[in-house]
């Protein structure tokens, strides 16, 4: 920017005095490129909210800037996942939590399945106050579904990036990357949450609700051991988004690798072996 600032200079000097429009009309143009630029620098360094901030916001203990920590009932908050995303002109930075059940009669009522976490969220708007970006009060909710096992979530898998999907009546598809590790096999997913600001749907949920978790991959190599265990076998998958609509999209996971055809026999995975998964409305889940 300064040598575009300094060859303007040289320009509007060759000009002369008789062209004092012309150089007003240059040097507010350079300004506002300066201004243009200078905001954009401002946008790009808003910072997402801590981790610790998150969960305060949702349930209103301070963990003294721990992530994990215990509330009333006995029951343990964590951050989970956090995600900035645009939609319809606005910018929105979600930060995720999870708890897990609690113990006695302040825990969870029975409400909640033993082996599972129920899902929390603060949702962040980012708006513009004085010339400057920063993240509005977020709208929270400590409750948008449950997932996970044996009381702990599905782990965030940091080799893959989430995917999403902007739906044509103005709805937020996030597939968050996660994986587990089930009876020795290394079990890869997307766990699929839904953001709906403006209540376009009628489903349950207010702005988040979580859609269900899908397999993409699997690696059994650990307990079959080389074989002599049972037969291995390992493939990885893709996902893809198909529109149906403006609705939700279906889900494609195309896989490749190896699958168990028999006892003791393995074959390679075609394109028959892709899977499809559609929206259940009743069952408010993808199902295949």
């Amino acid at each position: 920017m300064k040598h575009v600032l300094q060859s303007l200079l040289v320009v509007t000097a060759l000009l002369g005095g008789g062209c004092d429009t012309q150089t007003a009309r240059v040097a507010d143009a350079a300004n506002q490129d300066v201004q243009a630029e200078k905001k954009g620098h401002d946008m790009s360094e808003l910072k997402p909210p801590s981790a610790d901030s998150v969960l305060y916001f949702i349930y209103q203990r301070d963990g003294d800037g721990a992530v994990s920590y215990k509330v009333d009932g006995g029951a343990t908050v964590s951050y989970w996942y956090g995600h900035a995303f645009e939609l319809n002109g606005k910018h929105y930075f979600t930060g995720f939590g999870t708890r897990s059940v609690g113990e006695g009669p302040e825990g969870d009522n029975g409400m909640m399945d033993p082996e599972h976490v129920a899902i929390s969220q603060a949702t962040f708007t980012r708006v513009e106050k004085d010339g400057k970006s920063q993240w509005s009060k977020p709208d929270t909710d400590g409750y948008v579904g449950e997932f996970g096992r044996m009381g702990r979530a599905e782990q965030i898998d940091e080799s893959r990036k989430a995917q999403s999907f902007t739906t044509g009546d103005g709805r937020y598809l996030l597939a968050v990357p996660t994986w587990d590790f089930v009876n020795g096999t290394d079990v890869r997913m997307f766990a699929l949450l839904l953001f709906d600001p403006d209540n376009v749907d009628a489903l349950e949920f207010r702005q988040w609700g979580y859609l269900g978790s899908i397999p993409v991959s699997y690696d059994n190599s650990d307990a079959c051991d080389g074989g002599e265990v049972m037969t291995c076998a390992a493939s990885s998958g893709t996902l893809a988004f198909e529109q149906a609509g403006a609705g939700l999209p279906d889900l494609k996971v195309i896989s490749k690798g190896t699958t168990i055809a028999a006892p003791g026999k393995v074959r390679e995975m075609t394109e028959a072996d892709t899977v499809v998964y559609t929206f259940d409305e009743v069952k408010q889940r993808y199902e295949k």
